[in-house]
C-alpha cells in the first residue's frame, strides 16, 4: 500500500513538471515567433536596375539591418526615377528611390509624396572633357562640340550652367547624342566635350585609362539635391514607425556599404546575379563622393538651404512653380536624430 502511494506520488510529480516544462516552451516557442509575426511586408522599388549606386538597400538586407527593425524587405529593380515617382503616387509601392527632380515636380502637380532622405546630396552630372582638350573651367567650352544625351537631367539643368558661367547655347556647337555613343564620341575625337555624370561617364572613361577632367553641374550653377528614399504620403499615414525603421536601417546599410564596399558587392550580387560586379565598386566610390557634396553636413540628410537652392533652380528652368515653398517637398520627420547620422565628409 506505502509503495503504491509512493508511485502515485511520483507519478503526479512528474506529470507536474512536464507540465510546468511544456507550458515554458510553449512561452519561449511564441517568443520565437513572435518577431517573425510582428515583421511589416514592404516593398523598395529602386531607381534603375541594381547597381553599386543603390548596393546599400541590398547589403542593409543581407545584415538583417530591416528585419531588426521589424520589417521584410523586397527591393525591385526600377525603371527611372520618373516611373517610380509616378508608381509611388499612385499606390503601387510602398516606398521608393528616385531623382529629385522628377519627385518634386509630381509634387508640384499635385502627387501625395514626400522626399524622406537624401542619399545623393547633388546631382552627378558634369561637363567632361580630355586633359589634352585644356579644359581650365566650364566656361572655357565656348566655341567647341558638345554632345547632350538624348535622355537625362544634363537637358533640362544645362542652361543654369551656361547662364552661371555668362555662356548662350549659340556660343556651343551642341549635339544631341545617345548616352551610350558619348564616351567614344569623346575618346575618338568627334566631339570635344560631353555632358555626361560622374557616377556613370567617368566611370567609363577611367575603365578606358583616359584622363580628363569633369566639372559638376552642382559647382557650375546647378547645385540640385539628388537621389531620395521616398514614399507616399498615405503610407506614411498608415505606417510611420515602419517608414522610421526603414530609413534608419537603410542609412545603417550605406555606412556599412562606405566601411565595406566589397560586402555591399557581394550583397548586390547575391539578390541581384545579373547585375554588373565589375562596374559596382566604382559606382560606390562615386556615390560615397555625392554623399557629401553641396554643402552636406550629414549623410542622409540634406539642409535646407540645399532645399532652396534645388527649387531656386528648378524654378529657374520652369520644372517647377515659384509659388511653392521648398518644405512641401521633403520632410525630416522620419530621419533619426542628427546625432545618429553619421557626419560628412565620409571617409
Amino acid at each position: 500500500m506505502k509503495n503504491t502511494i509512493q508511485i502515485r506520488y511520483l507519478l503526479a510529480s512528474l506529470a507536474r513538471t512536464a507540465a510546468v516544462a511544456l507550458c515554458a516552451a510553449s512561452v519561449v516557442f511564441a517568443a520565437g515567433l513572435a518577431p517573425a509575426m510582428a515583421q511589416t511586408k514592404l516593398t523598395f522599388l529602386l531607381n534603375v536596375p541594381p547597381a553599386g549606386y543603390n548596393a546599400g538597400f541590398e547589403l542593409a538586407v543581407k545584415k538583417g539591418l530591416y528585419k531588426e527593425g521589424g520589417l521584410d524587405v523586397t527591393i525591385e529593380p526600377g525603371n527611372g526615377s520618373q516611373t517610380t515617382a509616378q508608381l509611388l503616387s499612385v499606390g503601387k509601392y510602398d516606398i521608393g528611390f528616385a531623382d529629385s527632380a522628377p519627385v518634386m515636380k509630381l509634387i508640384s502637380q499635385g502627387a501625395k509624396l514626400k522626399v524622406l532622405t537624401t542619399i545623393l546630396q547633388g546631382n552627378p552630372d558634369a561637363v567632361t572633357a580630355l586633359k589634352k582638350t585644356g579644359l581650365k573651367s566650364v566656361a572655357d567650352i565656348k566655341g567647341r562640340s558638345v554632345a547632350m544625351p538624348t535622355a537625362g537631367s544634363q537637358v533640362a539643368l544645362f542652361p543654369l550652367v551656361l547662364a552661371a558661367n555668362h555662356l548662350k547655347e549659340s556660343d556651343i556647337k551642341l549635339i544631341n547624342m545617345p548616352p551610350e555613343a558619348m564616351v567614344s564620341a569623346l575618346i575618338q575625337g568627334t566631339v570635344e566635350v560631353i555632358l555626361g555624370s560622374v557616377d556613370q561617364f567617368d566611370i567609363q572613361l577611367k575603365n578606358q585609362s583616359q584622363e580628363f577632367d569633369s566639372y559638376l553641374f552642382i559647382d557650375s550653377g546647378a547645385p540640385t539635391v539628388s537621389t531620395s528614399i521616398i514614399a507616399s504620403e498615405d503610407f506614411l499615414a498608415k505606417n510611420p514607425e515602419a517608414a522610421k525603421k526603414f530609413v534608419a536601417a537603410s542609412l545603417k546599410g550605406w555606412y556599412a556599404t562606405l566601411d565595406n564596399p566589397a560586402e555591399a558587392v557581394t550583397a548586390m550580387k547575391e539578390m541581384f546575379p545579373d547585375a554588373n560586379e565589375k562596374l559596382a565598386p566604382a559606382q560606390i566610390e562615386a556615390t560615397r563622393f555625392l554623399m557629401c557634396v553641396n554643402h552636406a553636413k550629414f549623410i542622409g540628410k540634406a539642409q535646407p538651404q540645399q532645399w532652396d537652392d534645388t527649387v531656386k533652380s528648378f524654378v529657374t528652368i520652369g520644372v517647377l512653380p515659384a509659388d511653392v515653398p521648398a518644405t512641401k517637398y521633403y520632410t525630416y520627420d522620419y530621419l533619426p536624430p542628427d546625432a545618429e547620422l553619421r557626419p560628412c565628409p565620409t571617409k
